[in-house]
């Protein structure tokens, strides 16, 4: 038995999936259209591990596609269509938000960051996820570099908290085109008037790769997202991911606008999800054990 439907049988057990279906009537956009083709569409990021990427077998695997996969449990259970089929969709990142907003996936089966302007064409489900922005560098990295994105006071000049100056200036950072640690990356040094090179990639192999080759100093990114590339592909003993995160991240699943029905049926299942025993076991195959700490952040994640 998979580790999906051993945690979906948990929580039939538990009584909880059935209590995921909450009294309102179907709605007239995604559900209805899901019901009538009896089909759910999950799109899905690849090589966004460990959110999402394809496994060897040619089937979408990850973290937030085992969180997907009990929303669709859910879902059967509300359309009472045990035997919906389940159809999932790989996307380009760059073309996610238009897929999404355009009604070409039921839910992106990918953890992505709430911001103001993707609210102006989609819609998110509570967080999932606890990301946050995370920096890579060489291990034989200059002690100057490495100790002032870890956080330690600069020998000399201004610190700044977030990261790049007391010793950062005049460097030259690897960051994903297009994402929210761009911009962030941008707005840090325009604010503090330092002099950086920032090199933008269009995926997280390339960024480390500039990194590996000297090419760049860092590469700022989803801290997870680095810590499994590095894992993944065994570079621990060439690159390294700071323990410091520079700037708390909550991910969601993302879908089209102005569906309250589907958003509150996803919201309840996330969140008995995040509040059932399983949910551990769920997050330790991907992350490692669940702290307390972290614990009471996913529970905090859950509507009551």
């Amino acid at each position: 038995m998979s580790n999906f439907r051993k945690l979906c049988t948990g929580l039939l057990g538990l009584g909880l999936l059935a209590s995921l279906v909450t009294p309102f009537a179907a709605s007239a956009q995604t559900l209805d259209r899901i019901k009538k083709a009896e089909t759910i569409k999950l799109g899905f990021i690849d090589r966004a591990a460990p959110y999402s990427s394809l496994g060897a077998d040619g089937k979408p695997v990850g973290y937030a596609i085992e969180v997907c996969q009990v929303v669709v449990e859910a879902i059967k259970a509300k359309l009472s269509q045990p035997g919906l089929n389940v159809r999932y969709v790989a996307l380009k990142a760059e073309d996610a938000e238009e897929t999404v907003s355009q009604g070409g996936v039921d839910l992106l089966c990918t953890a992505t960051v709430e911001t103001l302007k993707r609210r102006e064409r989609m819609s998110y489900s509570i967080p999932v996820v606890s990301g946050g922005i995370g920096v890579l560098l060489r291990t034989d990295a200059a002690s100057s570099l490495r100790d002032v994105l870890s956080g330690k006071p600069a020998r000399s000049g201004p610190v700044w908290r977030g990261t790049v100056n007391g010793g950062l200036a005049n460097h030259t950072y690897a960051v994903r085109a297009g994402t929210t640690t761009e911009a962030w990356v941008r707005e840090q040094t325009r604010r503090l008037g330092v002099t950086v090179s920032a090199i933008t990639v269009d995926d997280y192999g390339k960024g480390i790769e500039l990194v590996r080759a000297r090419q760049a100093d860092a590469f700022f990114g989803e801290r997870a997202l680095l810590k499994d590339y590095v894992q993944r592909n065994k570079l621990s003993g060439e690159v390294v991911v700071l323990e410091r995160r520079f700037a708390a991240e909550p991910l969601g699943l993302a879908m089209a606008r102005n569906d309250d029905d589907l958003r509150l049926l996803v919201d309840g299942a996330l969140s008995r999800l995040l509040k059932s025993p399983d949910f551990a076991k769920l997050y330790e195959r991907h992350f490692g054990p669940l702290d307390e700490a972290s614990r009471l952040i996913y529970t905090g994640f859950a509507l009551p």
